[in-house]
């Protein structure tokens, strides 16, 4: 039997088991301080080669959000599961203009399009520029990005898709427990499905 559950805050990752990508979004503040926090409101928004677009959603009082207002830039840095409390530690709530990567011992390197820097530990990275914002409530704000950059460790694109995304070893954000506390976990096993795209239409 199913049963309807109330809508209540933080409902996509309380009531619902959902699949989330993990990332870290890096900023600068006018000061040029850096700033990185883990997100999961954060996949690709168009995936025309002419018109690559990134969308990034967050509650618009935190630092990032602040720092993508003040210049309009961000990159979204993919971690493997191995960095999973470093990127839990990014979440921390550091006073501003605190660097939090000194704080998960991650290095900070430049990036090729954007003053916000990549984070050397991660494996693959989308460099972004916002193109257009809209706030779906009183608390969060969405940013539409153009993706000016991406980078891939160059290991990794010598090797076929399979391969690399074992080798990445992706991990996946569960939403919180009700203690407090982020639950991540890994892809455990990969399977390559080659479905004839006919539809299976029996002869009368």
């Amino acid at each position: 039997m199913k049963k309807s559950v109330k809508i209540e805050m933080l409902w996509h990752l309380d009531k619902l088991i959902l699949p989330f990508p993990v990332t870290i979004i890096t900023t600068v503040d006018s000061d040029g301080n850096i700033n990185a926090a883990p997100y999961s409101l954060a996949m690709p928004w168009c995936a025309s080669p002419k018109n690559p677009q990134f969308m990034l959603s967050c509650n618009k009082a935190w630092h990032t959000p602040r720092n993508i207002e003040a210049n309009g830039e961000f990159v979204v840095n993919y971690p493997t599961s191995s960095l999973c409390e470093k990127v839990a530690e990014t979440g921390r709530f550091y006073p501003e203009g605190i660097n939090e990567l000194d704080y998960a011992g991650l290095n900070a390197i430049p990036s090729e399009k954007v003053s916000p820097p990549r984070i050397e530990e991660c494996y693959q990275h989308i460099e972004c520029r916002v193109n257009e914002k809209f706030y779906p409530s009183s608390t969060q704000v969405t940013f539409i990005a153009d993706i000016l950059d991406i980078s891939i460790n160059e290991e990794f694109l010598e090797m076929e898709r399979i391969e690399r995304i074992k080798a990445m070893d992706l991990p996946i954000y569960f939403g919180t427990n009700k203690i407090g506390g982020s639950i991540f976990g890994i892809v455990g096993s990969y399977e390559t499905y080659s479905p004839d795209i006919k539809p299976k239409i029996e002869e009368k």
